[in-house]
Parts: structure tokens; sequence; C-alpha cells
């Protein structure tokens, strides 16, 4: 006989800036972490513990290599957030603008993205840790052109992308991937990039540099996240297999 379904009070999350709460500061625009980031304030509405090993930067990679540590040293937790894919699609901008008639490849090829994600799911499920998927922020390509252009060569980069909105398209693989894997791995997921699109006007929710939600963009996804409780998402399935 299955067991009941029951709720999720400790949730870790692994992931990147984003689910950090890291938003850009006023004056010199250096970044600083939202003290109302969103899955703080969700986490303290639902009554969820909410354990934050987010880093800036991160990517799949190093986030795995976290993860691993953090089983070895017996976290305590029901389910995970999984948020990867933003620092992992980009590339070195420095060397793009130097050489741009050059191949480039991403921090992280998207084949070794999709794996080292699957890896993920896998641990994570043989630790009895229930992992749940999180689509990317959608980014704005025109800010972030801006964004990663400055003290380099826009018109090199330009050449390289072919057009600004390569941007948008090749960040938009890696979201895409994320979907797949939660379908086809039978993974919850928390679609925020969805919720962002819906709003004709998603651009104001991001940062000047494109691509960190801003404070209002928070509030999006913790309301989001808290709705998504609300419709079993943060609901333990009956059982957890591969």
């Amino acid at each position: 006989m299955e067991k009941m379904k029951k709720p999720a009070s400790k949730i870790a999350v692994w992931g990147d800036s984003v689910t950090k709460g890291i938003v850009q500061g006023s004056g010199d625009k250096s970044y600083i972490v939202n003290p109302e980031n969103s899955l703080k304030i969700a986490g303290e509405k639902l009554g969820i513990e909410i354990i934050n090993h987010s880093y800036f930067g991160c990517t799949v990679k190093k986030g795995k290599d976290v993860i691993i540590r953090d089983i070895k040293k017996n976290i305590d937790c029901d389910a995970a957030i999984i948020e990867f894919g933003g620092n992992d699609c980009d590339f070195n901008w420095s060397e793009i603008s130097e050489h741009p008639e050059l191949h480039h490849e991403p921090n992280t090829p998207l084949n070794v993205f999709s794996e080292t994600i699957q890896f993920i799911i896998q641990t994570l499920r043989e630790h009895k840790i229930t992992p749940i998927l999180m689509t990317l922020v959608p980014l704005v390509p025109e800010r972030y052109f801006s964004f990663i252009s400055r003290n380099r060569n826009p018109m090199h980069i330009l050449k390289w992308l072919g057009d600004v909105n390569f941007l948008y398209r090749w960040h938009e693989t890696y979201s895409s991937e994320i979907f797949n894997i939660a379908r086809s791995k039978g993974c919850m997921l928390l679609d925020v990039r969805k919720q962002f699109l819906m709003d004709r006007n998603y651009q104001r929710f991001l940062c000047d540099d494109g691509i960190h939600p801003n404070k209002e963009g928070q509030r999006l996804m913790q309301n989001f996240f808290i709705e998504s409780s609300k419709s079993d998402r943060f609901m333990l399935p009956p059982s957890i297999g591969a």
C-alpha cells in the first residue's frame, strides 16, 4: 500500500545568483544579496525551512561538487531545488571580443550540462531527496549585450553572435533542456520562465544587466513559489525512484 503524501518541511537549494537572491546595487552597480530574496520569504510564509547553498557564478559542474560535499556531510532535507544554466550557457566574452573569427565553447556545453543535471537527479534520489528542477529566468538580450560589451569590442562580439537576439535563443536552449529532462525523468518542475514571459513587459522584472531578476522580479518569483506549493509541487510523491 502506498504511503500518503506529506509536505516537504526542509528544502535545500543548489543554484546560482538567481536563487541566491543577488541583484544589482545602486551607484557603482555592484551586486548585493537582496535580504528579501524570493525563496527566503516564500519559505517563511510556507513554514518550510530553506537551506540555500546557491553561489554567485556557480555552474552545474561546480554545483554537482557542492551537492556531493553536502550529501557526504549528511544534509537534512526532504527535497532540493536545482537551478543552473545561466552561467553554464555563458561564454568568455573577452576572448570573443579579441578573436571573433575563432570557434568558442560555452562554459558548459549543452550535452555536458544535460548529463550533469541527470547525474544530480539520480544522486539526490539515491539519497531519498526529491529533485525539483527550475527553468531559467529569461534574459533581456539588448541589456545583456550592453553589459557583456563593456570595456570590450561590441562590434567584434556582435560579429560573432550574428545578431543580438542569439543571446536569448542560446539561453533558451538550456532552459528547454531543463524542461525536457524534468519531463523525461518525472521530476517536479518550477517553470519560472513561463511566469516571467506571461507578463507583456517581463523586462521590467530584470536588472540593468539584463539577466538578474530585480527586487520586483524576486517578488514575482516569491509569489510563484507560494502558489506552486498550493498545487502540490512541494509535495513529496508516495515513492521516490530513479
